[in-house]
């Protein structure tokens, strides 16, 4: 009963390391905090400057088109917020895949399986161009 746990541990694993789940996780996070901050950017800086130069111009007409309710005042400070909320969103996404990788998953350096994988990749092509040059032989 405990290997068969042990083995169903190592195969959950396996799928974590096989498939990135932990790489991919930290970036739906991260991409959801970008999204967050590009809507604070346009909703609080953006269009308000839009309707205050629409406004200056005169042309008022205009300002009921724009997807806010006229509000004309900008709010620096939600846009801060969210701003620092990213940065902390993409340190904490960093630690947590550091230890994850590094003390749940045991794998101590993912480079170091990229560069083992890369050369495997360029002896695989170097004898396949070796097998053609001695093909083009006959």
């Amino acid at each position: 009963m405990n290997s068969a746990i042990n083995n169903n541990l190592a195969e959950i694993k396996q799928f974590i390391v096989d498939n990135n789940i932990v790489g991919t996780s930290a970036g739906v996070c991260i991409a959801l905090a970008t999204k967050d901050g590009i809507q604070a950017l346009v909703g609080d800086i953006i269009i308000p400057a839009i309707i205050i130069l629409l406004h200056t111009l005169r042309i008022d007409g205009l300002a009921k088109y724009l997807p806010v309710k006229g509000s004309t005042k900008l709010n620096v400070t939600d846009f801060i917020k969210q701003f620092i909320t990213f940065i902390l969103i993409i340190v904490i996404s960093f630690i947590f895949v550091k230890f994850a990788f590094g003390y749940l998953l045991g794998v101590s350096d993912s480079k170091k399986n990229v560069t083992n994988s890369q050369s495997t990749i360029n002896v695989a092509a170097a004898s396949d161009k070796a097998d053609k040059d001695s093909f083009q032989n006959f």
